[in-house]
Formats: C-alpha cells, structure tokens, sequence
C-alpha cells in the first residue's frame, strides 16, 4: 500500500512539472545513464584485455562480451 501511494504520489508530481523541465529531467537521466554504461564498459573492456593479457584461460567471449553489451547499451541509449 506505501509503495502504491509513493508511485502516485510520483506520477502526480511529474504530471505537474512544466514539459520543459520533464524533457530536460529525461535528458539528464539519459546523458546519466550513458556515462554509467561507458564507464562499465571501459572498465570491462579493461579487464578482459588484462586477463587475456595474462593468460587466464578465460575466452575472449566472456571477457570482452560484457564490454561489447554494454557499448551497445550506451550507443542505444
């Protein structure tokens, strides 16, 4: 019930923002987002290139795939 009531309380607040201020909201959580996924993929990519460069028996797909999903993710968002 407290979460029901939070989630409309949150609706009615961003219902009543101005659409400029919504849209510029969207946008800063947009950029937010894409900056978290380029940081975790550059520090996955960076990981992948040391265990490789080491010689752990891990396979290129499990090292470097979660760098190349998650530049995806960014480039999509």
């Amino acid at each position: 019930m407290l979460a029901l009531s939070v989630l409309a309380t949150a609706a009615m607040v961003w219902m009543e923002l101005p659409p400029d201020q919504r849209a510029m909201m969207l946008l800063t959580a947009r950029s937010n987002l894409q900056k978290f996924a380029h940081r975790a993929a550059r520090r996955a990519g960076h990981a992948g290139m040391g265990s490789e460069l080491n010689h752990w028996p891990v396979p290129a797909q499990a090292g470097y795939g979660l760098a190349y999903r998650l530049s995806r993710l960014r480039d999509r968002l």
